[in-house]
């Protein structure tokens, strides 16, 4: 359950990471004019042409990459045609003739020459573990 909702949680903050971050908008909202055409026409005059300000709110571009990936795979789908429903009918099962494999093989000679001696010293190691000494009542340095 989890996994299915870490998978889309993913998705989202990949596609979040090309959404460019919130600009502070100037204090005339609603319109944008360049520099180099408010100095035109000053010069010569006129009013500032005013263009409309365009901006996307990052879920509507998040939307149209959702629906242009959805549009890709679908045409990507449509393209394979049967390809796939033929790919899964079950092929003809064919007769397998037994075969007598050996059992020490070079890997299982390697593997227990390796594990065999790890299992041993990983238990003298456990086993120390429980060496209680006895401790002497005479005292260290005089002779006994």
């Amino acid at each position: 359950m989890a996994c299915r909702m870490l998978i889309p949680l993913l998705l989202v903050t990949g596609v979040a990471a090309f959404v460019p971050s919130a600009v502070q908008q100037p204090a005339h909202r609603g319109v944008h004019t360049s520099a180099v055409a408010g100095e035109a026409a000053m010069k010569l005059g006129g009013e500032v042409p005013q263009q409309p300000e365009l901006s996307a709110s990052w879920g509507s571009c998040v939307l149209a990459g959702l629906g242009l990936g959805y549009a890709a795979a679908a045409a990507g789908a449509y393209r394979r045609g049967d390809v796939t429903a033929r790919a899964a009918e079950q092929k003809p099962a064919t007769a397998r003739t037994p075969v007598a494999y050996p059992i020490f093989t070079f890997r299982w000679l390697a593997i227990h020459a390796i594990a065999v001696p790890a299992v041993f010293f990983l238990g003298s190691i456990s086993a120390m573990q429980f060496i209680q000494v006895e401790q002497s009542s005479a005292q260290p340095g005089s002779a006994a």
